[in-house]
C-alpha cells in the first residue's frame, strides 16, 4: 500500500502524485503536465504556470523558479499588510533579505555551472593580455 502525499486534495499516492519510486520527479503526468513534481502540492494553479514558464528543465532553474515564488509570497504579504508592528517587520524583513540574497546566488551558482561565467573571465584575461602584449611591443 502506498503512502499518500502530504496536503494532496484528493489524497494521491506518490506515485498518482506525479512522483516515481524513491521520490523521484516524473517529467510528465496526465494530461502532458511536466511541471516539477516535488513543489506541485505546495503551489497554487498561477504558481505552478509561473515554474513551468521559469523552470526549462531540472536543476538550478527548477530551484531558482520556487525561490522566487516564495520570496513574492512573502513581498505580497508584507505589501499587503503595510501596518505590521516593528516586531514582526523585523522577523519579516531579513526573509525578504535572505530570498534575495537566494535568489541571486543560485544565478551565480547557475552562470559558474554552465560555462557562462568562464567565459567572461577567460575574455576577461584575454584582453588583459592583449593589452600588455601591445604595451610592451611582444607577442603573447
Amino acid at each position: 500500500m502506498g503512502r499518500a502525499m502530504i496536503g494532496s486534495d484528493p489524497p494521491l499516492c506518490y506515485q498518482h502524485g506525479g512522483v516515481e519510486a524513491g521520490g523521484v520527479p516524473r517529467r510528465k503526468r496526465k494530461g502532458g503536465d511536466a511541471g516539477p513534481a516535488f513543489y506541485r502540492v505546495a503551489f497554487s494553479r498561477q504558481e505552478m504556470a509561473d515554474l513551468r514558464r521559469l523552470a526549462k528543465e531540472e536543476g538550478l532553474d527548477e530551484e531558482i523558479a520556487t525561490t522566487r515564488i516564495i520570496l513574492r509570497r512573502l513581498l505580497l504579504y508584507l505589501h499587503e499588510n503595510p501596518d505590521l508592528d516593528a516586531a514582526a517587520l523585523a522577523k519579516l524583513a531579513p526573509l525578504a533579505f535572505r530570498g534575495t540574497q537566494t535568489v541571486a546566488q543560485l544565478l551565480r551558482d547557475q552562470r559558474a555551472l554552465s560555462g557562462a561565467a568562464s567565459d567572461g573571465i577567460a575574455g576577461a584575461i584575454g584582453q588583459a593580455l592583449d593589452e600588455l602584449a601591445t604595451e610592451w611591443g611582444v607577442e603573447l
